[in-house]
């Protein structure tokens, strides 16, 4: 923990000395948010969170919107909203973290790298918004999405495996099973080893 506290306090005086109109100012407060976020994890402190949000909205609001890194810094965006929703269960921080990342998706070219790993993190914002509402046209989505990311996943992706994993629990879900039986859940198993 250490080393992230004095990251978080590396990241803030980069942060402050950096001009107002300075392009890297951007990176640097999705930088710092992104660390916060880390700490938040560790240690469940909502200040953390708060503040995470607060300057990871920032970057993305300074962000032009052709810059390459936006529809990261939104994924970003969306994770933490998601994170905030998880710990306070408001139904505004799911539907936010849900348009960031439909928003990282839709500005995310089709031959990027990280447009099978938004995909999946829009599938799963919105298989929660389903298990939340019941409403099934969240999970079909949510099914649709997390195919998307399969689909586009090389062979040798190192998350291919997660993608598959999520993809199958959708389904599983879709079938109407609650908690999959022994056989099922070993059949399962055996499809999402890498």
């Amino acid at each position: 923990m250490e080393d992230l506290e004095e990251s978080i306090r590396r990241a803030r005086q980069a942060v402050d000395i950096t001009p107002q109109d300075h392009p890297n100012l951007a990176g640097r407060l999705n930088n710092l948010g992104n660390k916060l976020a880390s700490r938040f994890d560790g240690t469940g402190r909502m200040e953390d969170l708060e503040e995470s949000i607060r300057k990871t909205q920032q970057a993305v609001n300074i962000t032009p919107r052709d810059h390459p890194h936006l529809a990261g810094r939104l994924n970003d965006l969306g994770n933490m909203r998601q994170r905030r929703f998880e710990r306070t269960k408001r139904m505004e921080d799911l539907e936010e973290s849900i348009r960031r990342a439909q928003q990282a998706v839709d500005i995310t070219p089709q031959d990027h790298p990280d447009l099978a790993m938004y995909l999946n993190n829009l599938g799963s914002k919105l298989g929660r918004r389903f298990e939340r509402t019941g409403r099934m046209e969240d999970l079909e989505e949510s099914i649709r999405r997390t195919q998307q990311a399969v689909n586009i996943a090389p062979q040798n992706h190192p998350h291919l495996a997660v993608y598959l994993n999520n993809l199958g629990i959708l389904w599983l879900v879709r079938m109407g099973y609650s908690e999959p039986s022994s056989s099922t859940s070993r059949s399962f198993i055996r499809f999402s080893k890498p």
